[in-house]
């Protein structure tokens, strides 16, 4: 009986401290409890790291061919882990680099589509309400209601012809030199993307927006003259920000498609630059794949891994914020 008071009130502060823990850090350890978001955690990881630190870690430069018939196709070994392509160039240093042009492009999209287009129209549209909501979801609408590869490629294609002239001149006139052309790619591909990249965020962004306005303190604080800015940033983007997260590492996997698939058609990243694309590409022919097979599985398991692991990282993200608001429910 003596030892009741102790354990109580040991019970007392354990459950006080995680009540007082904030939220984002109760988030991180109930998605670190799912086994499935540590493996898929571990692998993003590893995925940044290599694609980041690229220029340090390859054991070879990006285009250092060796065109000698034993030093082409060669299959992995102590000196080449992935083996060489058909230029005897490393495939190790090539993936590495092709994870850096699919993290570059992410980021791009992701801050530009996702996060500036989508949460702010998202949030525009659900707190304004009226022709403003009207013209933003329809938009919205139309354009997703068109097959968004074949546009994607209509925009490139339609770009192309001047791609050269615009690389010419940024070699002659700027620092870039060489890498200017990959560097105009790179915008054409993005600028192709963008338009369809906040679709998905916006309409989760704009569903919660219309649920938190009816709040009683969000309507305190418009009573009491907030600015709309105010009411936005201070009271309902932190309600929405947890789905909006959600939706953005479900979305992360087709932003970094839509660089593959164009890359592979032709119309993304060309050679010497390094895409999955390119890799992926480079295994044409049912002769090739049957005698090189490591050819595919080297182009294309590094990026399938990308895409799976921010999906299971987003569906373990669903699980807790659901089972958060079942709890409140």
């Amino acid at each position: 009986m003596g030892s009741e008071p102790g354990a109580l009130a040991a019970t007392e502060i354990v459950v006080f401290e995680d009540v007082q823990a904030p939220a984002r850090f109760r988030t991180v350890r109930q998605v670190l409890k799912k086994k499935v978001a540590i493996i898929a955690l571990a692998y993003l990881l590893l995925f940044y790291a290599g694609g980041l630190l690229a220029p340090v870690i390859a054991p070879y430069g990006l285009n250092d061919q060796q065109l000698s018939v034993e030093k082409r196709l060669q299959s992995p070994s102590t000196d080449h882990i992935f083996g060489t392509d058909r230029l005897g160039r490393d495939l190790f240093t090539r993936v590495l680099y092709s994870a850096r042009t699919t993290i570059i492009f992410t980021v791009v999209i992701t801050l530009s589509g996702g996060l500036f287009l989508g949460l702010g129209l998202g949030l525009l549209a659900g707190y304004r309400g009226g022709w403003i909501d009207t013209a933003i979801m329809r938009t919205g609408e139309v354009l997703s209601g068109m097959p968004t590869l074949l546009l994607m490629l209509a925009i490139t294609a339609a770009f192309r012809a001047r791609i050269n002239g615009w690389s010419f001149w940024l070699e002659d006139h700027t620092f870039l030199g060489e890498d200017s052309k990959t560097l105009v790619k790179f915008l054409i591909i993005s600028m192709a993307t963008v338009p369809f990249a906040w679709l998905g965020s916006c309409r989760i962004v704009r569903s919660q927006v219309l649920a938190i306005r009816e709040e009683s303190y969000v309507q305190a604080a418009e009573s009491m003259g907030a600015s709309t800015g105010r009411i936005l940033f201070k009271h309902i983007l932190p309600g929405v920000m947890p789905l909006f997260l959600v939706g953005l590492t479900a979305g992360m996997a087709g932003i970094a498609g839509a660089e593959v698939a164009l890359s592979y058609l032709g119309l993304g990243i060309d050679e010497p630059a390094a895409s999955f694309g390119n890799l992926i590409g480079d295994v044409n022919g049912t002769r090739l794949f049957n005698d090189y097979p490591y050819l595919l599985i080297v182009g294309a398991g590094p990026v399938i891994l990308f895409f799976f692991s921010w999906n299971l990282l987003g569906d373990a993200l669903v699980d807790v914020f659901d089972r958060r608001q079942n709890q409140r429910g």
